[in-house]
């Protein structure tokens, strides 16, 4: 596999991971304000996890 191309390959699979929780949460049977809370923490969750991989890709290039 070409080392150049697994990057993108990661954030593809994480941005469309990230989309199919997105739907789930969606459709999932709850009321609103549980649902939007939900999506609230999966996001804070997300920011968490791509400042990290960032981290971890600029401490590894610089």
């Amino acid at each position: 596999m070409n080392t150049k191309n697994a990057g993108g390959m990661l954030i593809s699979f994480t941005l469309g991971g990230l989309l199919g929780a997105g739907v789930a949460l969606l459709f999932a049977p709850r009321s609103g304000e549980k649902t939007r809370r939900k999506i609230l923490t999966a996001l804070d969750d997300a920011k968490e996890n791509i400042s990290g991989y960032a981290g971890r890709v600029k401490a590894r290039f610089v």
